[in-house]
Formats: structure tokens, sequence, C-alpha cells
């Protein structure tokens, strides 16, 4: 269905107006009217023509996406074969078993994987294969091995994607894994509690295991021999010779946490930090919590009433502030034990209030305060 001409649309002539003479305005008016029928047919020519066009051209388009698909998967697979033929022709063997000079161009196998010589080597025993080497690169390649991760432990292996489909699932990673070893996982167990163990190693710079608390949750972890640490990468493509250095930051998604308590109620914590002002955590889901510990200056000694007091303590600021005033609880005694704590000054949404102890009896030493605040930072 080739594009079609667009017909023209007939002129329908002098258009009568009220300045016409009587006669003058029939003829004219005549004239216009008859024109009206064909005009109409022209104009829905036009569009017919238009239409045509317009589903001639959405066809030639979806023709060249789907074949700018097909180039595209044709490339992948002309890369994929220049790769195969690359190392088929100048393939050495096992790295491990080679000794001697050897000169490009020349391809080995190492710990599972084709490598390609850049440098000639006077003695190939003096360097291994290995990402980011000087003398060795990787055959490009993007291919994962799916294997099951059910109930229990699974030890894991190079480029292996792991399909954790139990509640229980545990992808243990190995306690000497090689530099650039990659290791994949999703989660289609249908709960929150299947896991990746990080067996002495860190895992994106922490030294706990990471939790695949989300459904269908995806990643691929690669092994950086200098940090001693599983760095996230991209997708499930590793780095290549393209790219020998691993460079991916330590981050995660923020739906992610590990274990060790970084979760409140399925909300994963997003910031925690202390300092000699107290502690503060903030979950995902906008709560935030601060902590301080207050020594006080004397014990509960001033009378009032059938009690005693002790000297009013300044709170200070939060290590955070808060968005509104938070509900604070404080808790503690004298040294002596068998007293309690008042508020002395409101909190609000920067500082804690100040505090002082009570007690039945005249208390001369030092007593502790503990505060909790909680409210929300968003």
């Amino acid at each position: 269905m080739p594009i079609v001409a667009v017909p023209p649309i007939r002129d329908l002539g002098t258009v009568p107006n009220n300045n016409m003479d009587e006669a003058t305005f029939n003829v004219t008016a005549e004239n216009f009217t008859t024109q009206m029928a064909p005009w109409g047919g022209d104009v829905k020519a036009v569009a017919e023509s238009a239409k045509t066009n317009a589903e001639y051209s959405n066809q030639r388009a979806n023709d060249s996406n789907t074949s700018a698909e097909t180039a595209a998967a044709r490339l992948v697979d002309v890369q994929t074969a220049a790769n195969g033929a690359f190392a088929a022709a100048n393939y050495k063997g096992e790295w491990s078993t080679l000794t001697g000079a050897l000169n490009v161009p020349a391809t080995v196998t190492h710990l599972g994987r084709l490598w390609y010589l850049k440098l000639n080597l006077a003695n190939v025993t003096t360097q291994a294969p290995a990402l980011g080497s000087t003398y060795w690169g990787e055959v490009s390649r993007n291919d994962f091995t799916v294997y099951a991760c059910p109930a229990g432990t699974t030890i894991a292996a190079d480029r292996g994607m792991y399909r954790m489909s139990s509640a229980s699932s545990v992808l243990q990673l190995p306690a000497s894994p090689f530099h650039g070893m990659v290791v994949a996982a999703v989660n289609v167990s249908g709960t929150l509690t299947p896991y990746i163990q990080r067996n002495g190693k860190t895992i994106c710079g922490d030294a706990e295991d990471y939790v695949m608390n989300v459904l269908n949750w995806q990643i691929a972890l690669q092994f950086d021999s200098a940090s001693n640490d599983w760095v996230r990468i991209n997708g499930v493509t590793a780095y290549t010779a393209a790219q020998p250095a691993i460079a991916s930051a330590n981050t995660w998604t923020a739906s992610q946490n590990f274990t060790g308590g970084l979760n409140m109620n399925g909300s994963p914590v997003v910031e925690s930090g202390s300092n000699a002002n107290g502690t503060y955590t903030r979950w995902a889901d906008g709560t935030q919590e601060c902590t301080k510990v207050l020594t006080t200056s004397a014990g509960s000694t001033t009378a009032k009433g059938a009690l005693f007091a002790g000297p009013v303590t300044v709170g200070g600021a939060f290590l955070v502030p808060f968005i509104a005033t938070p509900s604070v609880a404080a808790s503690g005694t004298d040294s002596a034990g068998g007293g309690w704590v008042a508020m002395d000054i409101f909190p609000d949404a920067g500082n804690w209030g100040s505090y002082s102890t009570r007690n039945t009896s005249a208390v001369g030493a030092a007593g502790t305060i503990y505060l909790t605040a909680r409210g929300r930072w968003k």
C-alpha cells in the first residue's frame, strides 16, 4: 500500500453576499450551492487519502522498529560469533597448564572464563588472567546460568542466577571468591525473608547478610578483592574487558535492608547516627526516634512538699530535629534508686526540654536520666 497523491479540492467560486443586487445574488448563490455537493466529495477524498497515507506511514514505522530490533539482535549474534571465532582460532588451553612465552593473539580459559591476551608475555605463568589486568581481558559475555535456590543453604557459583523460591532460602557467597566474581539472585518466594549470606565478606560495605525483602527483587553482586567487598552492579551485566575496574558504588535501594534490626514493622531504616548529643534513627515511613542519657549534677535534695527534687537538667538539642514536637518518655533515678523523673520544661521540635529527678527521701548522690523521643522527620 504505497503513498497516494492528495486529490485537489475544487473552488466553490464567488461567495454570495448582501452587497449584491438581487439578480446577481440569485445567480451567484445558485452557482455556489451547486458546487457544494462535489466540493464535499473532494474534502472526503482528501480525508481518505490522509487516512491511507497515515496508515502506510504507521506500518512503515512499525516495520522500521522491527528491522531495528532485528538488526540489534543480529549485531549481538555477530558479536557473539566474532568472539567465538576469535577464541576458537587462537585458543591455547587452560592457563594453569601453560608455561613459557605466550604471544598475541591468544585466548585461554581460567576460573571458568575465557580471556584474551593483550600484550606478549615472556613467561605466561607470571600473569594470571583477571579483571583489570594489564595483560589480559575477558572475552565479552553477559550470560548467567539459572540455578534453583530452594529451602536451606545453596553455595553460590560464578555467573549463577539463583531463584530463591522459599521463605528459608539462603544463598551463601563463597568464603574465598576471586576478584570480579559475579553472583545474581532473585526473590520468587512470595515472602520477604530469603537472604544472601555474606560468609565473612562485606556486602555493599556492610558486615551483615543481605535480606531480599522485596518481592521479585533482583540483585547482581561482583566481588572486589581490593576492598574485600561484594559491590552491587547494575542489572545482571557484569563488568568485562571494556570495563575492567569495579567502580559501582556501595549503594542499594531504600526498600532493601540488611539483617541486624534495620527495620521496624517492615519499614527499613534509611538513616541513623550518634554523638555526644545522643542517637537518632530514621525509618522510611517517616518515623524518627532520638535517645539521650543525662547525668544530673546532684541528687534529690531540694524539699518540695513531702518529696525531694534534684537540680533541673537541660536536655539540649536533639541530634537531628523533628518536624513537630515529639512525644518524650523520661525515666531514671538517683544513684540510691527508688526515684523517678519529672519534666520541668516541655520539649519542642528541636530541643529535649529540661528534667529533674524526684525521690521520697533526700539523696545526695547524682542520678541518671534516660530520654526517648518519638515523632516524625517527614
